[in-house]
């Protein structure tokens, strides 16, 4: 007789509306990580304050922390690409995974790096 076992994991990941966001930014004292994933060029030119860039495909193998119940927010130049790097982040152990989508929605504040 063999015996079958299947693990279900459930991946907890959300879209994070704009408004959210922007609140979250605003505060002095939340922890949170925000990772942008677009090209090095376009994260210069500018991009959501205190974001780490870590381009696309790069970002598949990026971790960055090792606590996995930190606060971790995906934004890049699409929605489907935030949303599978935040998937990815799931299924490896990460517990607080939200992505914001693309870049082009954000209506906060930009920081530009300097040339």
């Amino acid at each position: 007789m063999m015996i079958i076992i299947l693990s279900v994991v459930r991946i907890r990941h959300m879209i994070l509306a704009g408004r959210e966001l922007l609140y979250l930014t605003g505060q002095d004292s939340f922890q949170y990580i925000l990772i942008d994933i677009r090209e090095v060029q376009d994260y210069e030119e500018g991009h959501i304050p205190n974001a780490l860039n870590v381009p696309f495909p790069e970002c598949m193998d990026y971790f960055p922390t090792d606590n996995m119940f930190e606060k971790i927010y995906i934004y890049g130049k699409n929605r489907y690409q935030a949303q599978l790097v935040a998937r990815k982040m799931g299924i490896t152990g990460y517990f607080n995974v939200s992505y914001f989508g693309a870049f082009r929605q954000w209506k906060g504040p930009v920081e530009k790096e300097e040339q």
